[in-house]
C-alpha cells in the first residue's frame, strides 16, 4: 500500500511498499481486520487501508469539498500538510505521530497539518483521539468524499497544499529536510502557480538506462534485462505483486491488455515486486496472465522505477519515453497509449475497466 505508493475497490501505497515497517504493518492484518465491524476497512496494498468505493465527487463538486474543507478549518491561504489516514493503519498512525511531534515542536512555522480520519465508526474515532491532543484539525471523511476529492487513494496519504489551495507534493510521509525546504519555496512565491506546477517530490526517470539496467529473472528462471522484452514500438510494464487485492483485480484483465498491445507491436512483461520468491513462483503456477513474469525479491526494482504503489503500468515507447505512467485505469491508458504510439483516437480497444486503486 504503498505507496499508495493508493482505488481508487473492489477485492483489490512511499507509499514505500513492503520495506520492513510496511510488511509489518501487513502482518497486523488481522488485527485489522478484527476491527472492520467498527471501522469499516479495505485492506490495500503497502500497509494501506484502501478507499470505499463511493462516488468520487465531480470535478466541480470535488473543489467545491475542497474549498469548504479549507474555509470551515481555517485554512485557506495558508501552507498545509494533510494526511489521509485511517484507525488501524500502521503507518497511518506513525505519520499522525510524526505530524504531532513536528507541530508541537514548531519544526517549520510556517506549517498548518491536517488528520483527515476515514473510520466510519464515530465512537471509536472519539476514544482513538481522546488522548491525542492533536492541536490541529480532525476532519471526519467516513465515506472518503474528501480523500477522492484530492486523489488521496490510500491510506495513508500525505498532501502538501500551497497558499492558493493547490496540491504541490501527494505521497508519503516526506523526509522533514525536504519538508522544510519545500515550505521555504512555498512561502516566498507570490502568485496562484496555476495548473502546470510542478509537483515537489517527482522523480523523473531515466528510461532507457533503466530499461538496460533492469536486469530480474522470470519464473523460468532466465535473467534478462527490460531491454530484452521491448518490440518494434515499445514496450509496456504492468508493476504488481501477489498479495495486494487491486494487482489480482487487473491480472484477470492482463490476456486480454497484452493482446492488444502486442497487436499494435508492443509487448507487456508483468514485474512483481518485494515478493518472496517461493511465492511468486507457487502464485503464478496457477495463473497465467498472458505476458512474461519477472520478479525482485528486493526493493531495488521499486526504487530505480520510483514505483509507490501497485498495480502501477507504464508504457515505454521505441525511443524509451513514457508514454503513460500511473494507475490501471484502462481507458485512460488507451487514450495515452494511442497519443504515444501515433494512433487513430478509438484504436486501443480493451474492453476492461481496470482498477484507479493501487
Amino acid at each position: 500500500m504503498t505507496k499508495p505508493f493508493r482505488r481508487t475497490l473492489q477485492p483489490p501505497v512511499d507509499h514505500d511498499r513492503r520495506s520492513s515497517e510496511a510488511r509489518s504493518g501487513l502482518m497486523g492484518l488481522t488485527v485489522i481486520l478484527a476491527f472492520a465491524a467498527l471501522v469499516s476497512l479495505f485492506t490495500g496494498c503497502e500497509s494501506k487501508e484502501d478507499l470505499p468505493m463511493d462516488a468520487m465527487p465531480a470535478t466541480t463538486a470535488g473543489k467545491a469539498l475542497k474549498d469548504q474543507f479549507l474555509s470551515e478549518n481555517k485554512l485557506q491561504g495558508r501552507i498545509v500538510l494533510i494526511e489521509f489516514g485511517i484507525i488501524g493503519c500502521e503507518l497511518s498512525e506513525k505519520g499522525l505521530d510524526a505530524m504531532i511531534q513536528l507541530h508541537r515542536e514548531d519544526t517549520i512555522p510556517q506549517l498548518g497539518y491536517a488528520r483527515v480520519e476515514g473510520a466510519k465508526d464515530g465512537p471509536t474515532v472519539n476514544q482513538h483521539y481522546a488522548d491525542k491532543s492533536l492541536g490541529f484539525t480532525l476532519y471526519r471523511d467516513p465515506e472518503a468524499a474528501l480523500a477522492r476529492a484530492f486523489d488521496a487513494t490510500a491510506y495513508p496519504t500525505f498532501v502538501l497544499l500551497d497558499k492558493c489551495g493547490r496540491v504541490r507534493y501527494r505521497g508519503k510521509f516526506p523526509d522533514k529536510a525536504k519538508l522544510s525546504d519545500w515550505v521555504a519555496t512555498l512561502i516566498v512565491e507570490t502568485q496562484d502557480p496555476q495548473r502546470e506546477v510542478a509537483m515537489f517530490g517527482r522523480v523523473e526517470l531515466d528510461v532507457p538506462k533503466l530499461l538496460d539496467s533492469t536486469k530480474i529473472p522470470n519464473i523460468k528462471g532466465e535473467v534478462k534485462s527490460l531491454r530484452e522484452y521491448m518490440g518494434p514500438k515499445g514496450l509496456f510494464i504492468v508493476f504488481v505483486d501477489t498479495t495486494c487485492p487491486f494487482s489480482r483485480e487487473i491480472m484477470a484483465d492482463i490476456q486480454k491488455i497484452a493482446k492488444t498491445m502486442a497487436q499494435h507491436d508492443v509487448p507487456s512483461v508483468l514485474v512483481n515486486l518485494d515478493d518472496a520468491k517461493n511465492d511468486v513462483l507457487a502464485f503464478y503456477a496457477e495463473l497465467d496472465p498472458g505476458a512474461p513474469v519477472l520478479y525482485d525479491v528486493t526493493t531495488t526494482t521499486k526504487k530505480k522505477w520510483d514505483v509507490h504503489s501497485v498495480p502501477t503500468v507504464v508504457l515505454v515507447d521505441a525511443s524509451g519515453s513514457v508514454g503513460y505512467r500511473g494507475k490501471a485505469v484502462w481507458d485512460d491508458v488507451s487514450a495515452e497509449a494511442e497519443k504515444a504510439l501515433k494512433l487513430p483516437p478509438g484504436s486501443l480497444k480493451f474492453g476492461a475497466k481496470g482498477t484507479e486503486f493501487g
